[in-house]
């Protein structure tokens, strides 16, 4: 069997595919290295470009090799076999049995025939005493012998010096790749499929070039017209099953477990570098594994000197549907949270957006959005705005994740659309299985006039959100279908129809126990809840819990829920406070829904803030909004919501109920309330002290980061920057929430509405209207005395010395020397010592020298490295005829200088 050479491994393969003469050239110059290396991954089309340059050879040889080949004999078994079939040469095909010398000397014989010889898959002899044999016989052979090899990762041969020398030309995957014309050119000439020249160019962005996923195209649409195959091109980038049976066969196939990890995991990252990796699996040695992965072609490469890497586009975009398929969805979110966060702290914030968008984090995409040039999204999606995209993505993962948020927005007919295209995108059973269940429940709260009757599906739903969502639509328009309603949460939304709080209550209590922690049907239920607890529970406790709903909806990434609660508080609250501010509050979210393009949304919550504009006798805007929202509620199929209104079943759930707990008495509209940050925190209503000491330390220094800028918008961002700087961008937010939760609380428990936080957007204020606080009017009055300071001295004066009354010592001193409030503390002690020593000088000018003293003292006080306060006081001093008390002062003075270093 030593001597056993199969034709197989020496058989030229038939010439094939497009001849690439950028390539063929650089190959067969006659003038050029008569050695030749073609590096690439697999599919790359290094055996179609060698079996082209073989083709065009007088003589050529070909040797394919194989792992068994590993000694120097089987490398001159076929060396021998296949240079002297080529030849015709009795004498070398007898070498067989012989040594390299033998071989190599009997070449010489013959060196005025020129032949190519062919080594394929060179990788196959790395680190063997075949490769080393292979060395010898490349520095020996006669020059009439032009060697091209070709292999998935660099052999261990001296390359460098060849090339140095110019023995060798070198050809790597870059080279390998397709460019658009030769892809037109290969589709005309070779495939008799033409196609025009932008689906050519569209083709290879598409591919990345690679020429197995340009085969592979063919073969899925050769029997497709010209237009269809050039639509197929939009639903391809390296997602077809065919391509992704090729990688798992011939790419991942042979990887050990570890290294296969490597691949998955880092595929989240987009840009990778060894730290970034290391971090990210917790590991250490990384940067030597993409530098290795690189070296061996394996669909990685780097532009800036193996400081950074990519995948290569088809192999990305396959690791990351194997992620989720073999993690599931929830781990393979976090792991994209997790390298969005890296990324984020490297300054790469492009690949960080990307990663935030495939981990559903859309408050974090929105957040980095402005950092690319792009403007934060303003359309609900979170998508298209961050990233910059005009449409639903191209890769499938952002496609499906776009389409989840537009449903959790309430937009429903755009997420059926982008599910449709989230499908187009990938050939794979297990996606399309994933986006057809999702779509079918989207589709199933389209109007009545959107989806086809095989689309809307109302039965046979075997997961949880399916089957909720039928019964739903059921208990919505009863009659249509036969289905029974079973889950708690549709027999609860059946009571609440009905106007039957008593069984609705009990159903919700079933429904939360059977919910899933954290999620959107839990969510839904407390809302549910909140509508069913009005009149039953004091008005605060609703419009605490219906703020805890907001801010966890909002962590959660569910706008839709977050909106309705939003609205429901503001129609409790327009119910207690029937103000013209809060009417236009509460029609406000209903605008919101509208300009969301969410017809559910608008429907429901017209419903709500006209009832509520009924009970309050305002009949005209009531019968204005009740009517729309019937007519919302006909066209999407819902007549029991039309029912609602006209029986007054709403109606009911907005009034008190006997036998049941009175509503909690009116929170006052104009306390009285003082704060104070100056000196110490405080902040009194009606005279009472609030509990804040009860709050966590977190919780207490938000409200005095509120409260030292009362009045005025701070930026979620700022606050968990300067409150929870080591925390996540997730934890952060989450951490921020649950804090301003417990301030509301407290501050409603002492009698201010709405517990004195507003929200708007992403920044939160502490707002306490006809408050007086201390810190706003010291400011005031210092900007009051310099606008007098010409026109009305005596009123620049008085307003100066007021300030100074109200500056009653450091900022909130107790938060400690905490950053974010240590450089406003001291600008506004030096603010007050600047305006003792103007009120001093203004002082001294209108003869009240005592005044004048007793302010530059202050002044001193304040700030005891000011040089003009000490002269002032020791002039003021002097003028005063207190000699003594002048030379203390200028003792004083000179103790400062020398502690500063400065001469007395």
């Amino acid at each position: 069997m030593e001597t056993v050479v199969f034709g197989e491994k020496i058989r030229r393969p038939e010439q094939r595919g497009l001849v690439r003469e950028r390539l063929v050239g650089r190959l067969t110059d006659p003038l050029g290295p008569h050695l030749g290396l073609v590096l690439g991954p697999a599919g790359s089309g290094k055996t179609t470009l060698l079996s082209n340059v073989a083709g065009t050879a007088q003589h050529s040889a070909w040797y394919r090799a194989a792992a068994e080949d590993d000694d120097e004999s089987a490398l001159v078994r076929h060396l021998s076999a296949a240079l002297g079939t080529a030849l015709a040469e009795d004498k070398i095909i007898d070498c067989a049995g012989g040594s390299l010398s033998l071989l190599i000397t009997n070449l010489q014989t013959i060196a005025d025939r020129q032949v190519v010889l062919v080594i394929d898959d060179l990788h196959e002899l790395s680190g063997t005493t075949a490769e080393s044999a292979l060395e010898r016989f490349l520095q020996l052979r006669p020059q009439a012998v032009r060697v091209l090899m070709a292999g998935r990762r660099p052999p261990l041969i001296n390359t460098s010096r060849l090339l140095v020398s110019g023995d060798l030309v070198q050809l790597d995957s870059d080279d390998l790749r397709f460019r658009s014309w030769e892809v037109e050119e290969l589709f005309r000439a070779v495939y008799a499929h033409p196609m025009s020249p932008s689906a050519a160019a569209a083709l290879t962005r598409r591919t990345g070039g690679w020429a197995a996923g340009l085969q592979l195209f063919h073969l899925a649409t050769s029997r497709l017209s010209r237009p269809d195959r050039e639509r197929a091109v939009e639903e391809l980038s390296g997602r077809s099953r065919l391509i992704r049976s090729y990688l798992a066969r011939n790419v991942l196939g042979g990887l050990s477990p570890q290294r296969r990890r490597f691949l998955l995991q880092t595929c989240t990252l987009g840009v990778m570098t060894g730290e970034l990796c290391d971090a990210l699996l917790d590991t250490d040695g990384s940067a030597a594994v993409l530098d290795e992965l690189e070296t061996e072609q394996f669909f990685t490469t780097s532009i800036d000197g193996g400081l950074s890497y990519r995948y290569h586009q088809v192999l990305q975009t396959y690791l990351e549907v194997v992620l989720v398929d073999e993690l599931g969805t929830r781990t393979a979110r976090a792991v994209y949270a997790r390298s969005a966060e890296l990324l984020e702290r490297s300054g790469r914030i492009s690949a960080a957006v990307r990663a935030y968008a495939r981990a559903e984090d859309w408050t974090a995409v929105g957040r980095l959005a402005p950092q690319l040039g792009a403007a934060a999204p303003t359309t609900g999606d979170g998508l298209r705005g961050a990233i910059g995209l005009t449409r639903v993505p191209d890769d499938p993962m952002l496609a499906l994740a776009a389409a989840r948020r537009m449903l959790r927005n309430g937009r429903i007919g755009k997420a059926v659309a982008a599910y449709r295209q989230a499908e187009s995108l990938l050939d794979d059973p297990d996606f399309h299985r994933r986006c057809a269940t999702e779509r079918a429940v989207a589709t199933l709260w389209l109007p009545e006039s959107g989806g086809s009757r095989a689309e809307r599906t109302w039965g046979g739903y075997s997961d949880r959100a399916g089957r909720v969502s039928a019964e739903l639509r059921n208990v919505l328009h009863p009659g249509r279908h036969s289905e029974p309603v079973s889950t708690p949460i549709a027999r609860s939304v059946a009571a609440l129809l009905a106007g039957d709080r008593r069984t609705a209550l009990p159903e919700l209590d079933l429904a939360a126990a059977h919910a899933a922690p954290d999620s959107s049907e839990q969510l839904a239920v407390r809302l549910l809840g909140q509508l069913a607890a009005v009149g039953q529970q004091p008005v605060d406790t609703v419009l605490i819990e219906l703020d805890e709903i907001v801010l966890d909806a909002d962590a959660a990434g569910q706008p839709w829920l977050s909106r309705m609660a939003r609205g429901l508080q503001a129609a409790v609250l327009l119910v207690h406070h029937p103000d013209q501010a809060r009417i236009t509050a509460a029609e406000q979210v209903i605008i919101e829904c509208e300009s969301n393009e969410d017809p559910w949304g608008a429907c429901l919550l017209g419903c709500v803030v006209g009832a509520v504009h009924r009970r309050a006798g305002r009949q005209a805007r009531s019968e204005e909004m009740l009517d729309a929202a019937v007519r919302q509620a006909a066209a999407l199929g819902a007549p029991m919501v039309a029912r609602w209104v006209a029986d007054r079943r709403l109606d009911a759930l907005l009034v008190e109920l006997p036998g049941l707990l009175p509503a909690a008495p009116m929170i006052k509209e104009r306390p009285m309330i003082a704060l104070n940050c100056l000196g110490g925190f405080s902040l009194q209503v009606d005279g009472v002290e609030i509990e804040w000491r009860k709050l966590r330390p977190r919780a207490q220094s938000l409200l005095m980061l509120l409260a030292g800028r009362c009045g005025r918008e701070v930026h979620r961002e700022e606050l968990i920057d300067r409150l929870w700087p080591d925390a996540g961008a997730t934890s952060g937010t989450r951490s921020l929430q649950v804090a301003v939760s417990s301030v509301r609380q407290c501050l409603v428990a002492a009698g201010l509405r709405e517990g004195g936080i507003c929200r708007r957007g992403d920044s939160y204020a502490l707002r306490l209207p006809d408050a007086h606080d201390q810190l706003g009017r010291f400011e005031a009055l210092v900007t009051e005395a310099a606008r007098f300071e010409a026109a009305d001295p005596d009123r620049a004066l008085r307003s100066r010395l007021e300030a100074l009354e109200l500056y009653g010592g450091d900022l909130l001193p107790e938060v400690g020397p905490a950053e974010w409030v240590v450089e406003e503390r001291d600008r506004l002690r030096i603010l007050a010592a600047s305006v003792a020593v103007d009120a001093a000088r203004q002082a001294a000018g209108s003869g009240d020298l005592a005044t004048a003293i007793r302010v530059a003292r202050r002044s001193i006080d304040l700030d005891p490295y000011s040089d003009p306060a000490w002269r002032l006081l020791i002039s003021l001093q002097q003028r005063a005829g207190d000699h003594s008390g002048a030379q203390i002062s200028h003792r004083g003075h000179a103790r400062v200088r020398a502690d500063l270093g400065l001469p007395a």
